[in-house]
């Protein structure tokens, strides 16, 4: 399997190839129909993402890019212009007529700017400059708009991606979690958005006539199957009854049968033990090993928010809204909705009551399916959702029901993500959830709408949720955040048995996302990081500057000196480096990290510290960001550090066996022996009291 690593260093030494076929690309994407074929606005956007890792120069990657646009462009034009209406008879214009005409269509509309428009329009784009030459465009006319589209062309599809690859590497460099974690954030909005906007668009240009002529069929006499004779007459007085939501009702009869059968399917497999089940283990373990601050904090505001306690005061709020503006319809299928959804989700997982194969909440077994906290949101939301949107067809109904979706969704993901439930368990409240709302949504088309307050409900919901929301999020956060943060189990070791042999089972490498190895740990400190951080200061060393927003903001300068760029946080084994100082020289900085084991010294219960010093310089990203680079020099460094300790702490240097120093992913041999240093405070030893008074700045113990 080709790792990301082994590609860019095949980018890299294959420079010019690679330069070659971007032009050949962007030459493809721009000729006459052969770029309805080419994905040339995916391939753009990700050669941008890997102009980020320095693999490629961003001048050459561009200027290749706009020379391919322009010359396929040109060739389209030339074609139109020399065979003029005879290229009707050629393939595959002979037989896709359509082309042409949508193309001569657009052109029509939009005059000489339509070579300008029609490069960003995919069904077109490669269209227009064939047209363009047919209908007569001058060659100096179009040569001008085709080289300033071509020009907007690149910057649009390749700086994205450029600024998104430097985004993954500024989060890859603080932890590949938080970098995985972007990108499945960014895929499942992106997936959700486009088969949302394919699903509106079917629905809108597709349904209307789909509606007729189910319609037709079904209110004629013509004689149908006995089978199909009663779902006949059943459509006949459905669309006799309903005016204006036929669509609207068609839709949530497809989602029930969706719904309805994706829970049976669940529930079989839970009920089988079928690898849906099996495959709750692995997801447990995939998330948990994903666990960083952030992300958790993130988690449990989405749990806090939609907890049981903040959804019934939403649904009171709403109910109360309904009967105030005398809605006694919707209020009493909001009721109905809401009870009836409690009532059936607890009954349903009484009867089922099945424990499931994963331990979660750290000691405490599942019980039930399905979750009824997913299920739960998923009714007020959906229902919420037809009781704004009930009327005539329009756009925005589809996109409130995608972001009730992804709302939903991520009220699940939150529930996996933390461990509170194994994901068959919230996949069953997420099908039987949406089966219950449009069950009801169907009976409450039945009749004719009320003149229900959107406005006010939506201001309502948003205001509730602000104050019932932080009351829940201040109440309950910091305790969910330790209940749910992954857990350690603390090691006591004696000091003579940790000099002995114990250093030696301590981790050799940096620990990333799927045991990833990153930089060597070299240092071994036993007492409190202030201790060892109010000596160096003393000795030149300084704290970084914090990455703040005006920090990270400064970045953007390409020739910020090495000195004030902030350091990232560094994740090792899910925790954040605790301790961080710097020493700068002329041309680089030495950076010092330590991060908190699970090992306690048993003299004094005296905490055990691993940690790395690295040597980082300078690095422009794409010319537009700076940062700092880890030279993967570490021997000479860490002797300097020795000297330097010597006087004031005990220092014992050790040796790691020669099998604990490969590292997979490394073309090259590191520049490490293997040394590693064990400090600790001697016994008279005193820190000098000049700098006693500086502050440390140390995080916060990572849990």
């Amino acid at each position: 399997m080709l790792h990301i690593h082994e590609l860019l260093t095949f980018i890299t030494q294959h420079a010019v190839l690679t330069y070659g076929a971007i032009f050949l690309i962007s030459l493809s994407e721009s000729l006459a129909v052969v770029g309805l074929f080419i994905p040339g606005t995916v391939i753009m956007f990700g050669i941008g993402a890997v102009v980020a890792t320095g693999s490629l120069e961003i001048k050459p990657v561009l200027l290749l890019a706009i020379a391919g646009a322009i010359i396929g462009d040109g060739i389209s034009y030339w074609l139109g212009h020399y065979y003029r209406d005879n290229l009707r008879k050629i393939w595959p214009f002979s037989h896709f007529p359509g082309m042409l005409i949508n193309g001569e269509a657009f052109f029509e509309r939009h005059g000489g700017k339509s070579v300008l428009l029609g490069r960003f329009v995919g069904p077109v784009r490669p269209i227009i400059p064939v047209v363009a030459g047919m209908l007569g465009m001058s060659p100096v006319h179009f040569s001008i708009v085709n080289v300033l589209s071509a020009i907007g062309w690149a910057l649009v599809y390749i700086l994205p991606g450029v600024f998104f690859g430097t985004s993954l590497e500024v989060a890859g460099a603080i932890s590949t979690h938080l970098a995985i974690l972007i990108l499945l954030f960014l895929a499942i909005s992106w997936i959700a958005f486009w088969f949302g906007r394919k699903l509106i668009l079917l629905a809108v240009h597709r349904g209307p006539t789909w509606l007729v002529s189910l319609k037709e069929w079904s209110t004629t006499d013509t004689p149908a199957h006995w089978l199909l004779s009663p779902l006949k007459r059943i459509l006949s007085r459905l669309f006799f009854r309903l005016s204006g939501d036929e669509l609207f009702f068609v839709f949530l009869i497809l989602i029930l049968c969706t719904a309805g059968w994706g829970f049976l399917g669940v529930l079989q497999d839970v009920l089988a033990r079928d690898p849906l089940v099996l495959a709750d283990q692995a997801f447990y373990h995939f998330f948990q090993a994903l666990h960083i601050q952030l992300a958790d904090r993130f988690f449990i505001t989405i749990v806090e928010l939609s907890d049981l306690s903040v959804t019934l005061c939403l649904a009171g709020v709403v109910l109360l809204v309904l009967l105030g503006k005398r809605c006694y319809r919707s209020a009493g299928f909001w009721a109905i909705t809401i009870l009836g959804g409690l009532a059936g989700i607890q009954s349903l997982s009484w009867l089922v009551h099945l424990p499931q194969p994963v331990v979660i909440s750290h000691g405490t077994l599942s019980h039930g399916f399905p979750d009824s906290h997913t299920a739960i949101n998923v009714i007020f939301y959906g229902f919420f959702a037809i009781l704004l949107t009930r009327g005539p067809s329009s756009a925005w109904r589809w996109g409130l029901f995608i972001i009730v979706v992804l709302l939903s969704f991520f009220i699940a993901l939150s529930r996996v993500y933390l461990g509170i439930q194994p994901l068959s368990t919230v996949l069953g409240g997420f099908f039987i959830g949406t089966s219950w709302i449009t069950l009801l949504g169907i009976g409450y088309l039945m009749q004719p709408t009320e003149n229900v307050p959107r406005r006010r409900l939506g201001f309502v919901i948003l205001v509730v949720i602000a104050v019932a929301g932080s009351w829940q999020i201040k109440q309950h956060s910091k305790k969910e955040l330790a209940l749910y943060a992954h857990q350690y189990n603390i090691q006591f070791m004696s000091r003579a048995a940790w000099l002995d042999h114990g250093w030696s089972e301590l981790h050799t490498w940096r620990i990333d996302m799927f045991g990833e190895q990153e930089q060597p740990l070299t240092v071994q400190w036993a007492g409190l990081p202030d201790k060892l951080a109010r000596y160096l200061l003393c000795r030149g060393w300084q704290h970084p500057p914090s990455l703040s927003l005006k920090n990270f903001l400064e970045m953007f300068t390409p020739d910020m000196p090495i000195e004030k760029l902030p350091v990232l946080p560094h994740f090792h084994n899910g925790r954040v480096d605790h301790l961080r100082l710097v020493y700068p020289n002329k041309d680089n900085r030495w950076l010092l990290r330590l991060w908190p084991t699970d090992v306690r010294i048993t003299k004094n219960n005296i905490p055990l510290f691993i940690g790395t010093i690295e040597v980082q310089h300078h690095r422009q990203l794409t010319g537009l960001f700076s940062t700092a680079q880890d030279t993967n020099e570490y021997d000479s460094p860490l002797l300097t550090l020795e000297q330097e300790l010597h006087k004031k702490f005990t220092v014992k240097p050790v040796n790691r066996e020669k099998i604990e120093l490969h590292i997979s992913h490394e073309p090259h041999r590191l520049p490490w022996q293997g040394r590693v240093l064990l400090i600790w405070k001697k016994a008279n030893g005193r820190i000098p009291g000049m700098c006693s008074q500086q502050p440390v700045r140390t995080g916060k113990h990572h849990r």
